[in-house]
């Protein structure tokens, strides 16, 4: 048989574990960053620049692909890159969104200097480079509408058990 201080001491015990859970249910856990529309927007003007230096590129003959002719337009390209990155480094919970990022910039300046040390860029090579970029900036605008969830689906509350 129990004592009235073992029954206080229970019942105590069973308090806390019910305003625990009562405090874990009202809690909700975030393991991604917003939907924001200004990045995604940001994520498709970059990739169509991208896109569009590489097309402008690859109209022109092998021969005339010099680096000189196309240092500016990297320049405003890697511009844009690092902004999107600044962007998705500043919101909080946004780890794969920033890995991509730093995948694109790594290849960006990887390419270019690749460029500039060759002088020419090959038709082959700018066809493969261009379709890398658009299945990057393709996970990049997937991983931020990713984030666009109905309010339903944000609300653990409404789980099914």
């Amino acid at each position: 048989m129990l004592t009235a201080n073992a029954h206080l001491t229970m019942a105590r015990r069973l308090a806390l574990l019910t305003l625990l859970l009562i405090a874990a249910a009202a809690c909700s856990v975030k393991f991604v960053a917003d939907y924001e529309a200004a990045t995604f927007e940001e994520i498709l003007k970059t990739g169509k620049t991208v896109d569009r230096f590489y097309g402008d590129m690859l109209e022109a003959p092998e021969s005339q692909r010099t680096y000189a002719t196309y240092s500016a337009r990297y320049v405003e390209v890697e511009t844009d890159i690092r902004s999107l990155l600044t962007r998705n480094k500043v919101r909080p919970l946004n780890t794969e969104s920033i890995k991509i990022n730093e995948t694109i910039l790594t290849l960006w300046l990887k390419y270019k200097d690749n460029h500039q040390k060759t002088d020419t860029y090959r038709t082959g090579v700018a066809r493969l480079d261009r379709n890398r970029f658009l299945r990057l900036f393709g996970a990049a605008a997937d991983a931020e509408a990713a984030k666009r969830l109905p309010s339903d689906d944000k609300d653990s509350g409404k789980d099914s058990k």
